[in-house]
């Protein structure tokens, strides 16, 4: 099965779908099916939630479980491929999170390397052995980011791949280029994907696809530039790629105060493809306000109207 998952569905754009929080604290089913409506109806790949957009970690069991439930039956609705977040701070609290998604018929999960204190080389076989072990049937894709303290490299994802064969995939959230060269070289069985900021020279070096958060700006637009790289067309895909350089740093610039990620994705999202998204983070981490959704929807309108979603087009 895991596989089947990797050759099936494991490539192009997956989007990062953001947490819709009510005023209650509890996640917004409603809103959430209309996102994935709109990846769905956009042409998007697959969708993913609980990862760093995902706000894996502020969800306590309880959240995680509601969460899940929801998207699972929103994904499974709208006909979408699914993966669900399930890193945790030790291996006991990633093994329940897969055994819910996978009771609720999520059989791709991705997961990072617990990240308080950083792993041994005999900790991360020993980690993902016990995955691998646990549930056979789930495939895994590992969630490379310096956060977890160990950026692992190819030769590290073979020797894993000895004691873990349902390891399918990877998301490498570096920019080293010869770092990811060397990891797609030393595993061409596993389906690597980049982030936004890196899908042009990941796609020359055999990136399979993108973990996107760019695509809650607009869903045409992201899916434009991944045709553009399916095709060869580097011209047209480098432009689009410096397009996103030059909005991101001038975003960052004007919105310095915000510094979490989900903050970022649910700011793309309101002034994205989905105006109602409500822009609540829980705390400790800071808000984008209305104000800030104004000031980065002007941005886009002077600096960027080619990223402007459809629905927001004047």
């Amino acid at each position: 099965m895991p596989e089947r998952f990797r050759d099936q569905h494991l490539h192009g754009v997956w989007a990062a779908i953001p947490l819709p929080w009510t005023d209650r604290g509890v996640v917004d089913e409603g809103v959430l099916r209309e996102l994935l409506r709109i990846y769905r109806e956009a042409g998007v790949h697959g969708v993913y939630t609980t990862g760093t957009d995902g706000e894996f970690h502020v969800l306590d069991i309880a959240d995680y479980r509601s969460l899940v439930d929801a998207f699972a039956r929103g994904a499974a609705d709208v006909g979408i491929p699914a993966q669900v977040g399930v890193t945790w701070l030790h291996t006991a609290g990633v093994l329940e999170r897969i055994a819910y998604a996978r009771d609720r018929g999520i059989n791709a999960v991705q997961v990072a390397l617990p990240f308080w204190q950083p792993l041994s080389d005999r900790e991360i076989l020993n980690f993902f052995a016990d995955l691998a072990r646990a549930f056979p049937d789930v495939a895994l894709i590992h969630y490379n980011i310096a956060l977890a303290k160990r950026f692992l490299t190819g030769a590290e994802y073979r020797s894993i791949l000895e004691v873990a064969p349902t390891l399918v995939g990877t998301k490498q959230t570096g920019g080293n280029v010869a770092a990811f060269e060397e990891v797609v070289l030393a595993t061409p069985r596993l389906h690597h994907f980049v982030v936004d900021p890196h899908v042009v020279p990941g796609v020359l070096l055999g990136a399979r696809g993108t973990y996107s958060a760019a695509v809650n700006i607009s869903a045409r637009w992201m899916m434009e530039w991944w045709r553009d790289c399916e095709r060869g067309d580097w011209q047209a895909a480098t432009r689009k790629k410096v397009m996103l350089d030059r909005m991101d740093r001038e975003a960052v610039g004007l919105l310095s105060h915000l510094t979490a990620e989900p903050s970022w994705s649910k700011l793309y999202t309101r002034c994205g493809i989905y105006p109602k998204m409500p822009l609540r983070v829980r705390a400790p981490y800071l808000s984008a306000t209305d104000e800030d959704a104004a000031a980065f929807t002007r941005l886009l309108e002077t600096g960027y109207p080619e990223m402007i979603a459809p629905n927001r087009a004047r």
